[in-house]
């Protein structure tokens, strides 16, 4: 305890802790929500079951007639507590299906935003599992049963609620009294292995004292050492602090980099499109085990977890098309579990239809093939290594393969085919050559000088570089000690060892900045629904900075408008991203290049354009309506791939 990492109730210390690599090697966690909405289990198709509380709160007409018709008008959604009886439930059957589906930790809604709780609390008013028909602690029965097991287990928390007398009237008085103490009694009684945050859009984290409860976690609470929280902490926080990050029915979000690798993602989804159980969820709503092994396969493949939601009936019952796919799932996983656990992603993570993952000493490439080809299977990008044969995890065959140039070929015989048994992915278990870490590069900048040094230096291997804007592919330099640049620049070096793959090329900035470099940014406070109705308001604030992006200090309902000039001494086509939640448009001189305005979540837009050797008057303009806030400009050109505008490319005047 005494060599322990304390942590400050800062998101800089906070963010610094590293997500416990068993999370990283799980890849597959159960998620249930279960709670009074299970009762009326009922919402349109494609809506969520478990919001159904809101639709009353809100006017939804659909949820409004179906509770008159079937619970009456002034029947208060509270009197569910005398419906909810699970009496079917047996958090042992749960625990063995869940260990049958091959997951490694479940994710149980100790509390959804309807406010009731799954535990006895004592925060609930009377409003949880303890006081009701249901008279039972069916977070602790199940947190029980789940780590008798060896899995780990842990709880769904929502920071708010949708009827709390406090909230959202008295902040601060439903933080402090009630939320706080709440969160921390399930931690203390539960010892959870995983919290899943959420509702946290409400509010910014300082307001939910997120840091503050954080550091109580990882400093003092009786939760494990290696406990793993996610990135729903404020509305501000997602995909930037907490632990890891999350997504929800967007796993194939182009938002993946090595921000995602490094803290780990996870993908939350149900079986069908609801969370909560639907019963007008019919049975074309709902996934099969096929498309669901094929999912977990993409998103293993990009370094992340699958949360995959069951939603049990109200007395406690899994449904059968639930449990079945369950076990389908986990007969799948039992064959190829050895491609999915504890590995990592490759540098390719796709070739044509083909998706691989690698174990953790590179010298495994498992490739995921949904069909074979009779004759010969023809893997572009990779090579084998050694003598051994390719092996199909479940079958006994052996297959020849030979390496031609940068592809690998294996030979598919009639008999291998013939003697497969159905599935919905085959994997190829593939002996490869390990690949080399990428050089931890290290630049210092004083008095207009950088100085280049390589932290992680080894002598056994050789290290080439280049500078210049684009990538050459054949490097002529070669570092040996720490060097020094006096002009700005791009940085691009590569490690290799004739034992090994050579690493990734990598690209820096060299930052030598005069003080004609910046940018102009305006700030606006206020809410608009488009940038035109921004740029019409005066601005309350102007400052110069060197990059696009965000002020931590801006929370919601503000906006920028960035100018300045870039300079381009590459002729040729260039293209513009513009990543943002809400509304941005990126203008090049006077011509939209990338509209990506409105209101809407983190998506991402592109323009492309002919520039000269010149300088280009730039303008990003951007707004933030709440909740989440998201600006990442990106750019790629002749002899280079997506990257960041370097600040050196930047000016405050055109000449």
């Amino acid at each position: 305890m005494g060599n322990a990492q304390v942590y400050e109730a800062k998101w800089e210390s906070i963010d610094s802790r590293p997500t416990p690599q068993w999370f990283k090697d799980a890849k597959f966690g159960i998620f249930i929500h279960w709670g009074l909405y299970s009762v009326p289990a009922w919402g349109p198709k494609g809506s969520y079951a478990e919001w159904y509380l809101n639709g009353l709160l809100n006017g939804d007409t659909a949820r409004l007639q179906y509770h008159e018709e079937n619970y009456g008008k002034d029947f208060p959604y509270k009197d569910f507590i005398k419906l909810f009886n699970p009496i079917s439930y047996d958090p042992n059957k749960w625990a063995d299906l869940f260990q049958k589906a091959g997951a490694k930790y479940v994710v149980l809604t100790s509390k959804h935003h309807d406010g009731f709780c799954l535990w006895p609390s004592d925060h609930s008013r009377g409003y949880n599992s303890f006081d009701g028909k249901a008279n039972r602690d069916l977070l602790g029965d199940l947190n029980q049963a789940v780590k008798k097991k060896g899995i780990r287990s842990g709880f769904y928390y929502s920071l708010y609620e949708w009827e709390h007398p406090d909230y959202p009237e008295n902040v601060p008085l439903y933080v402090d009294n009630y939320m706080l103490p709440q969160l921390k009694d399930a931690v203390q009684r539960y010892e959870p292995d995983i919290i899943f945050s959420d509702g946290e859009w409400d509010r910014n984290s300082a307001e939910w004292k997120s840091e503050e409860f954080l550091a109580w976690l990882y400093n003092n609470s009786n939760a494990p050492k290696d406990v793993v929280v996610n990135d729903r902490w404020g509305g501000e926080t997602r995909f930037k602090h907490g632990g890891y990050f999350s997504t929800e029915y967007d796993p194939n979000s182009g938002f993946m980099n090595e921000e995602f690798f490094k803290r780990g993602w996870e993908e939350c989804r149900g079986i069908g499109k609801s969370f909560g159980y639907n019963q007008n969820e019919t049975l074309e709503d709902y996934n099969t085990s096929e498309e669901l092994i094929r999912l977990l396969v993409d998103i293993i493949s990009r370094g992340g977890n699958l949360l995959l939601n069951v939603g049990p009936k109200s007395d406690g019952t899994i449904p059968d098309i639930m449990s079945h796919c369950l076990i389908e799932i986990g007969e799948w996983l039992e064959i190829n579990g050895g491609s999915i656990y504890g590995t990592t992603p490759n540098r390719i993570m796709q070739s044509d239809s083909i998706k691989f993952t690698l174990s953790k000493d590179r010298k495994t490439l498992f490739a995921f093939v949904e069909k074979f080809q009779e004759k010969t299977l023809k893997i572009r990008g990779v090579n084998a290594s050694g003598e051994k044969r390719i092996q199909c995890l479940g079958s006994k065959k052996k297959l020849k393969w030979k390496n031609k140039g940068p592809d690998l070929f294996i030979k598919i015989p009639n008999s291998f085919i013939n003697g497969l048994k159905p599935s919905p992915v085959y994997v190829l278990k593939i002996p490869v050559l390990p690949y080399l870490n990428d050089p931890e590069v290290q630049v210092s900048i004083k008095e207009e000088v950088a100085e280049i040094s390589i932290t992680d230096y080894n002598p056994m291997n050789t290290y080439l570089f280049e500078i210049g804007d684009t990538i050459i592919n054949d490097f002529s330099r070669r570092y040996k000690k720490p060097f020094k640049i006096t002009k700005p620049t791009m940085f691009h070096m590569q490690v290799l060892n004739k034992n090994y793959l050579p690493s990734n090329i990598i690209t820096l900035p060299i930052n030598i900045l005069q003080k004609e470099n910046g940018l102009v940014r305006e700030t606006y406070i206020g809410q608009w629904d488009n940038c035109s109705q921004m740029v019409n308001e005066n601005h309350t604030e102007e400052s110069i900075v060197y990059d696009f992006t965000i002020d931590a200090n801006n929370k919601d309902n503000f906006g920028y408008v960035f100018s300045g000039y870039l300079e381009i001494n590459d002729p040729g086509m260039y293209e513009f991203q513009i990543t943002s939640d809400d509304g941005s448009r990126l203008f090049i001189n006077t011509d939209l290049i990338v509209d990506n305005d409105g209101l809407h979540g983190r998506q991402s837009k592109e323009g492309t354009i002919n520039l000269k050797n010149t300088r280009y008057k730039i303008v990003v303009e951007y707004f933030e309506r709440g909740g989440q806030e998201t600006l990442d400009v990106k750019w790629r050109g002749p002899g280079f791939e997506w990257r960041e505008i370097p600040a050196f490319k930047l000016f405050q005047k055109s000449d």
